[in-house]
């Protein structure tokens, strides 16, 4: 009986522990600092893991040195970078339903529209931000590049005529031509790639892959992350009209 008793309160014991730990568990997220995108990004993501219990701190910083952060374990994961990020850092698991999808757009002046080609964009002055993956890709061996270190200096550089395209994408290039006013800058074409975007971890978090993954399809399957998604971005283009017109 005395046995019974010992085991019963045994197991109430550990599983107070083991929510304690839970409760004091938190995820330390980098990602890229002034981006809509991971504005975005980071309410789905919070969003996902308060789902399972886990708050999240996002650490905003540049690029690179977000990634070169999350792939070394100094910080639990990445917030969301492109699919080809688990094959460039090993160290990084991939959660594998798409949190996002990003659009990349090289925007140019209207009055350049009609007068710059696709093929010119090698040899010509062309801008993107320090960090973004799926730009460095689309320049690689392109002669003439500017690495700035946000949107709104690289659509200030291209407005200006000190840059003749800027490789982007659908949210962080359009909020960025809001936020400055900008009303000449158009996009060269159609998206040179549609991108499903991805939630990365540090191998040291790899049991949590599985967890968040099935959130993530649960929200993708009942319109929880193009409802947040949608609702973030109305809020910036709100704000921006709002500084725009005082």
């Amino acid at each position: 009986m005395l046995s019974r008793i010992y085991t019963a309160c045994l197991i109430a014991w550990l599983s107070m522990v083991t929510t304690a730990l839970a409760a004091e568990e938190r995820l330390v997220l980098s990602t890229i600092e002034g981006s809509a995108l991971t504005e975005i990004a980071s309410k789905i993501m919070t969003t996902a893991y308060e789902k399972i219990g886990i708050p999240v701190e996002i650490y905003f910083t540049s690029g690179n040195r977000a990634l070169a952060l999350s792939a070394a374990g100094h910080v639990d994961g990445e917030l969301v970078r492109i699919g080809a990020v688990k094959n460039l850092y090993p160290a990084l698991k991939q959660v594998p339903v798409p949190n996002m999808e990003l659009k990349g757009i090289v925007f140019v002046r209207e009055d350049d529209r009609d007068r710059i080609a696709e093929s010119d964009l090698s040899r010509l002055h062309v801008g993107y931000q320090d960090g973004v993956v799926q730009a460095i890709q689309f320049t690689e061996g392109f002669e003439n590049l500017w690495v700035g270190q946000s949107e709104t200096e690289l659509f200030q550089l291209l407005a200006s005529g000190k840059l003749d395209a800027v490789v982007s994408d659908d949210i962080d290039g359009v909020l960025a031509m809001s936020k400055l006013g900008l009303a000449n800058i158009v996009p060269l074409g159609s998206p040179f790639k549609v991108e499903p975007m991805f939630h990365y971890l540090h191998e040291k978090n790899s049991d949590l892959v599985p967890k968040i993954a099935a959130v993530l399809a649960d929200m993708r399957r009942n319109g929880d992350i193009q409802t947040i998604a949608s609702g973030v971005l109305d809020r910036i283009v709100a704000d921006h009209r709002d500084v725009a017109a005082n």
